[in-house]
């Protein structure tokens, strides 16, 4: 079929129909996945928010590519899905940077108010 229209590849069964249906949820598990694998191997840092987004950039191109180039809905989807998840990755790894980067200043923030309480309770 060579229509593009979400009808067509929700309706159609198989492969191609499945993943488009799932396609969501999949996309979440798979960039809390990569998320998870990045926090436990100690790889939160720009270095890292940068190797995903040109990673994710070239999957973008590489799903406008097959979107232009093939009539397989199957292709489409699985590009789709890969493209999609290294975003989804890209911005999961970007915000715990931030996020760890805002707690560790809450951190200190936290920290210097207690010692300064600490110091005026000594007087």
């Amino acid at each position: 079929m060579l229509s593009g229209s979400s009808q067509a590849a929700e309706g159609s069964p198989g492969q191609a129909g499945w993943f488009h249906r799932h396609r969501y949820r999949i996309v979440l598990w798979v960039a809390v996945a990569e998320g998870i694998i990045v926090a436990v191997t100690h790889g939160l840092h720009a270095t890292t928010i940068i190797v995903l987004g040109v990673i994710a950039f070239a999957c973008l191109l590489l799903y406008q590519f097959t979107k232009e180039r093939t009539r397989s809905s199957f292709l489409r989807e699985v590009t789709w899905f890969i493209a999609a998840s290294q975003l989804g990755a890209t911005i999961l790894v970007a915000a715990g940077v931030i996020l760890l980067g805002a707690l560790i200043i809450l951190l200190v923030i936290f920290a210097l108010v207690a010692l300064g309480l600490l110091l005026l309770d000594r007087r």
